[in-house]
């Protein structure tokens, strides 16, 4: 299967699950995630802004904030198809992206940081489509985030249901795999 065919698979997949018992999911998931040693011990996460369909970031931002974490989100940059970071507060406001994805009002995006700023005092929390045990990932196929982790020393954790998982995935060399992924079941750690 292509990457492609692989991505509308899995999010079928992922659709299917229904919505009281994807609440549930997304809770065992938060518990599992925050609990990691590196989201516990770091200064500042990076978090993305979850669709509908995701597991759900919220509570994410909500913990974070509350034992006083700097909280940064990804602003997609399409003319050069990058990520830029910016820090966002409880009184940040939000709006829709082309992509349907809540970015912050360019009013609230002023403290904007480059992508060195993610270093081992960090954690990314990575959107993802499809997994293997390894920790590779397939995204949604604009390659933002290969191309930010590359840059960074941060530990990566990707959210996932178990359903996304597949056994193997073939590695594009542009492709970077993630530290771990925290699925409703378990841990899966990258042998690094």
């Amino acid at each position: 299967m292509t990457k492609s065919e692989i991505r509308s698979a899995v999010l079928n997949k992922r659709k299917a699950i229904s919505p009281d018992i994807k609440v549930h999911l997304d809770m065992q998931i938060f518990e599992r995630a925050h609990k990691h040693s590196s989201f516990q011990l770091c200064k500042s996460v990076h978090l993305y802004r979850s669709t509908a369909l995701e597991v759900e970031t919220s509570p994410f931002f909500e913990y974070a904030w509350s034992v006083g974490k700097d909280v940064y989100v990804p602003l997609a940059d399409e003319s050069r198809t990058v990520l830029k970071h910016v820090r966002v507060t409880r009184s940040t406001k939000w709006k829709k992206n082309s992509f349907g994805i809540q970015e912050p009002v360019p009013e609230a995006a002023a403290e904007q940081v480059d992508d060195e700023f993610f270093t081992s005092l960090t954690v990314v929390v990575v959107p993802l489509v499809a997994f293997d045990p390894h920790c590779n990932r397939i995204g949604y196929g604009k390659g933002y985030y290969d191309r930010f982790l590359k840059n960074v020393d941060a530990v990566s954790i990707g959210l996932a249901y178990e359903c996304q998982k597949l056994q193997i995935i073939s590695v594009d060399p542009h492709d970077v795999q993630l530290s771990c992924v925290a699925t409703e079941e378990r841990w899966y750690e990258a042998a690094l």
